[in-house]
């Protein structure tokens, strides 16, 4: 069993519609994602997601090809 870790990113996300985009293609293209957060009200608009099995590399790929910058900046291992 792999382990559910958080991932911490700051984000180009600056619109409530950006932010539902967003959530929109985390529900379509990486299921393995099993919640998501975004906050607008934070000056780097922190998005963290919960995961087993996404890696860094998959969910930044997907976010920029739409248009959408994130940068990592943390992991935390749930135990």
């Amino acid at each position: 069993m792999k382990a559910k870790q958080i991932l911490i990113f700051k984000s180009s996300v600056r619109t409530k519609e950006k932010k539902t985009f967003l959530m929109q293609l985390l529900k379509l293209h990486l299921p393995q994602i099993q919640s998501a957060t975004l906050d607008l009200d934070d000056e780097d608009a922190i998005f963290r997601v919960e995961t087993e099995d996404c890696s860094v590399d998959l969910l930044t790929a997907l976010l920029h090809r739409h248009g959408i910058k994130v940068d990592f900046l943390d992991r935390f291992v749930l135990a």
